[in-house]
């Protein structure tokens, strides 16, 4: 590593000594330097964008569409948030070259802001935000087989559809680091391809709709009857919203409600800093592999969005959270939205395997941060699982037997109580804000490591505008979201309090 790094990691904590810091710190970087530089530009743009391309492009768009005035204004919120997180994503792809160590915002919280930060960041992350994100995609696995069922399933049943799907992907993640690097690619054409459908779906009504205007394949009408940026009238169905008569405080209520939805789809974008230690020439690969991804995953929720204004009459495309489903079914019919049911349930599926993959790596590096029981940063599988070796190769050091098979049980476990006691509406708010807090605390820190440490070597260093923008906007969703959702809110404080005393208890 570069000298600038190697300080970064034996800098003192507050409430540590120094010897016991440089201990530990060297540690945590001979480990880094230990795993093998498997990882290329192709990999970290695979993870990024199966990570952000998940239930949100399938799901959000009701809620951000149910919370502006017009459909013209919901393709303004999605660009909004894909800037937002684009440059959120830049000014990790900082932090991340400078300091490439796993771990991500573990690690940058740690330099900045001391032990205790780190802890709580790491305590939420891996007890609450990821788990909780992980069931999300999860519970929408199972709705999109209850989409194509002859008859409704029961909740349970449901349920249990989720677990079993998560349980497959966390086997599946727990055999090898390559093994999940070649289902990342998969899931990643899928999901492309889905997007592609859906947006040529729209196209295709388009086509039909100058060709025979009375072809049921041309869509809803309204997209071309009606004006896409015009103010439109109360919704039939759910909460009515006059936005003629509301008031400007009630107004930035709704389009936070809006930015927040779309902030979720994008959601994701930080997760190739986690994996940063095992990307080969992190400089230059990790900038690269975040520019690309965010330009693919913008313009295809632009694209995809404009498909379902197409195909949808407009005043129902806030009814249902399983909007491509319903966009599909509609114009092309049953088996066109059972085919997309199962590309949403595979495309869920690739973000499960890109998180599992992101957030047991992060246990092992909290395991290392003793954070967690060094317990959880053995890799490889337990003996008892293993083949005997007369009956298997002797595997390759870099393949194989590098799996944090441990922490990935952990997530398995955490995140199977998620699933089985929450909702999708309840989960996603709760996510948010507690990805949110640390987003922002994360990229204030960069501001803060600009002005204490000058001399820190950063391969990449994006304007200052983008830090600064998105710490402000950032702000602004933290509050909204404690003002109008303070169950949730409540929650996080709550889980805040207990990592706290933890991390003075650890101290002691």
């Amino acid at each position: 590593m570069q000298d600038g790094e190697e300080q970064g990691n034996t800098k003192p904590m507050r409430g540590e000594s120094e010897p016991l810091l440089g201990r530990r710190a060297s540690s945590v970087s001979r480990a880094s330097q230990l795993l093998p530089k498997q990882l290329t530009t192709r990999h970290a743009f695979a993870v990024l964008v199966t990570l952000q391309i998940g239930s949100g492009i399938f799901a959000s768009p009701a809620q951000v569409d149910h919370n502006v005035p017009s459909p013209g204004a919901a393709l303004l919120v999605w660009v909004l948030g894909g800037l937002l997180s684009w440059a959120g994503a830049a000014s990790f792809a900082e932090l991340g070259t400078a300091l490439p160590l796993n771990g991500g915002m573990q690690e940058y919280l740690r330099h900045v802001y001391g032990d205790t930060m780190a802890f709580l960041m790491a305590w939420i992350y891996i007890m609450a935000a990821k788990p909780s994100a992980m069931a999300i995609q999860s519970i929408v696995i199972a709705e999109s087989f209850a989409s194509i069922a002859s008859r409704p399933l029961s909740e349970w049943l449901l349920k249990l559809i989720a677990v079993v799907a998560f349980v497959a992907m966390v086997i599946l993640n727990s055999i090898s680091t390559r093994t999940t690097l070649r289902l990342s690619e998969s899931f990643t054409g899928i999901k492309i391809l889905t997007v592609v459908l859906i947006v040529v779906g729209g196209l295709t009504a388009v086509i039909v709709h100058f060709v025979d205007p009375d072809s049921h394949l041309s869509g809803g009408t309204d997209w071309y009857t009606k004006n896409w940026f015009g103010t439109r009238a109360p919704a039939p169905e759910g909460d009515p919203v006059d936005w003629t008569s509301i008031s400007g405080w009630e107004r930035y209520g709704h389009y936070s409600a809006a930015i927040y939805g779309g902030l979720w789809a994008y959601d994701g974008w930080d997760n190739a800093n986690v994996v940063a230690s095992e990307i080969r020439d992190p400089g230059r690969a990790l900038p690269r592999a975040i520019k690309v991804a965010m330009i693919v995953v913008l313009c295809s929720y632009e694209l995809v969005n404009v498909a379902y204004y197409i195909l949808l009459p407009w005043d129902t495309m806030s009814s249902s959270d399983a909007v491509a489903v319903v966009a599909v079914t509609t114009v092309f019919g049953r088996w066109a939205g059972i085919i997309i049911s199962i590309l949403v349930a595979l495309a869920c599926a690739g973000s499960i395997t890109s998180n599992v993959f992101t957030v047991g790596r992060l246990a092992v590096a909290a395991s290392q941060r003793h954070y967690l029981p060094a317990f959880f940063s053995k890799r490889g599988l337990p003996k008892l699982l293993k083949r005997s070796p007369a009956q298997t190769p002797i595997p390759e050091p870099d393949s194989s037997d590098d799996a944090p098979f441990y922490a990935n049980i952990l997530v398995l476990i955490v995140t199977l109580v998620y699933i089985l006691t929450g909702s999708f509406r309840a989960l996603v708010t709760f996510v948010g804000m507690a990805m949110w807090v640390f987003y922002v605390s994360t990229v204030a820190g960069l501001l803060i490591l600009r002005r204490r440490e000058p001399q820190l070597h950063r391969p990449y260093k994006p304007i200052i505008v983008l830090p600064v923008t998105f710490v402000v906007v950032g702000v602004l969703v933290i509050v909204r979201s404690a003002i109008f959702a303070p169950i949730q809110s409540g929650v996080l404080a709550g889980l805040l309090v207990v990592g706290a005393l933890i991390s003075q208890f650890r101290h002691r």
